[in-house]
């Protein structure tokens, strides 16, 4: 009995038979439709666009590339435009015509409405201008009995509740001394950002020094490497003394480096949780808050 005689015999290998070259034939078409629209293999690294200007992209590099903007942030230093961050970030495989998003530096700036910070602890006062866009500028000390915020000033002038400001606007801050030990504890700023960095200084009656920024190109990404006075958990400074601040880029820091950063950071908190529930602080939580954000 031949091939022929025995698939009519057995249909049922026929219909087998069948079936197994259908799905062959189904898979290799799938395969080479993939690879076509996929665009296997034919992948390329991302631009990296950050730091140039919205309006000067252009995709001369021929990966027709689209640039959608997913938000805007006011940056005094730089006009509107400006490309803050990117994402994906610059080096990542991508194919042509990958959509890249980005945020830039807003045309105009947003308002904010200045609180009434009088008679205000310093750190519940740096937290109530941050929550409305702004931020705590220089601390002024005065004698006075009552270790509070006594005047609120803009420009060298003092500046009433109510008036709007650009966000993203300095607010000095003149303060009274207090009675007793006029010192506090330096915090620990390694590894945080220039804003929440320069948040904790003033939080702690001081002032931000002299910053450096070593080779850094994407502010995005700084974080602080140095400080001076050190950090001991112990090392004190008087009021309104400066803490010197030094940046570099986040990605040339090790994993384990970044680790121990994050847990020295839990210790200073907790720490100055203690020292602000002995001294009667009723906005201690503040910095208990930030323990993961590194």
């Amino acid at each position: 009995m031949g091939r022929k005689g025995f698939l009519k015999e057995h249909p049922v290998w026929l219909h087998l038979i069948l079936a197994v070259s259908a799905s062959i034939v189904i898979v290799i078409f799938t395969f080479i439709v993939l690879n076509m629209y996929g665009r296997t293999g034919q992948e390329y690294r991302t631009p990296y666009v950050v730091g140039s200007y919205f309006n000067e992209l252009n995709n001369d590099d021929g990966l027709n590339l689209q640039y959608v903007i997913i938000d805007s942030v006011y940056q005094p230093n730089h006009r509107g435009g400006y490309i803050i961050k990117q994402d994906p970030d610059s080096g990542s495989l991508i194919k042509k015509g990958r959509k890249i998003y980005i945020t830039v530096a807003s045309y105009f700036p947003d308002n904010a409405i200045v609180p009434d910070l009088r008679s205000l602890s310093v750190r519940h006062a740096i937290t109530q201008l941050e929550n409305v866009g702004l931020h705590g500028g220089k601390l002024i000390f005065k004698d006075d009995p009552h270790h509070a915020v006594l005047e609120q000033r803009y420009k060298g002038r003092t500046v009433a509740e109510g008036r709007r400001l650009e966000k993203g606007a300095m607010i000095d801050l003149v303060v009274g001394r207090g009675t007793g030990n006029n010192h506090t504890i330096v915090p620990y700023t390694i590894g945080l950002s220039p804003t929440k960095a320069r948040r904790d200084i003033l939080s702690s009656s001081l002032n931000v020094g002299r910053e450096h920024y070593d080779g850094i190109s994407d502010m995005s990404r700084a974080i602080v490497y140095r400080q001076s006075p050190a950090y001991t958990g112990r090392s004190t400074a008087e009021y309104g003394s400066t803490v010197e601040l030094w940046y570099c880029d986040r990605s040339i820091l090790s994993m384990e480096e970044k680790e121990r950063m994050r847990l020295r950071r839990i210790e200073d908190s907790i720490r100055s949780a203690n020292v602000e529930l002995e001294d009667g602080e009723s906005d201690s939580r503040y910095r208990m808050t930030e323990m993961d954000e590194f």
